[in-house]
């Protein structure tokens, strides 16, 4: 998409330079307002770039884990704040819980990516408990703790799991 934007551009813009040997075109108006949703995906992706997802074999186990637990897992969320961004590869919303894997190697501690996953709670009715994890392994064990959730709260969970995507880039 990125890409494709800036091909639209930089072609609206050399257009208008051939065919009118000028700047002062409605042509680079229209590049100028396309610009700004391409630099805000441009400034997205430079944020995320340094996080990595789940492995192939990472994302094979979580998948096992949802399948046992019978619920959906959210992957590659990011939680954006003025202060900075914080990365989730796996995330599981179940039975009005948010289990949060943190990324190897991130230096932020539990308690400020607790808060960072808090902010959801502003967006709901619900007040989840967020509980931050260092493996998948936590968070099957998370998982295992809990009850199966009713037909109501599974819809809860769906709601509850789009406010979290809503909270990232």
């Amino acid at each position: 998409m990125m890409i494709i934007c800036f091909v639209f551009i930089l072609g609206d813009v050399l257009f208008s330079l051939i065919f009118f040997q000028t700047k002062k075109t409605l042509f680079v108006i229209i590049a100028a307002v396309m610009s700004i949703p391409f630099a805000k995906n441009l400034i997205g992706y430079l944020m995320a770039i340094k996080y990595r997802p789940l492995t192939e074999e990472e994302h094979q186990e979580a998948e096992a884990i949802a399948a046992k637990h019978e619920m959906a897992m959210a992957y590659d969320v990011s939680v954006t704040d003025t202060e900075g961004i914080l990365f989730y590869p796996c995330v599981a919303v179940y039975n009005n819980n948010i289990i949060a894997l943190q990324q190897q190697g991130q230096n932020q501690k539990k308690k400020d990516s607790v808060a960072y996953l808090k902010k959801v709670q502003e967006r709901v009715d619900s007040k989840p408990r967020v509980v931050v994890v260092d493996s998948l392994k936590e968070i099957d064990r998370e998982l295992s703790r809990l009850n199966p959730p009713k037909d109501e709260q599974k819809r809860e969970d769906l709601i509850l799991a789009e406010r979290l995507l809503e909270l990232g880039l």
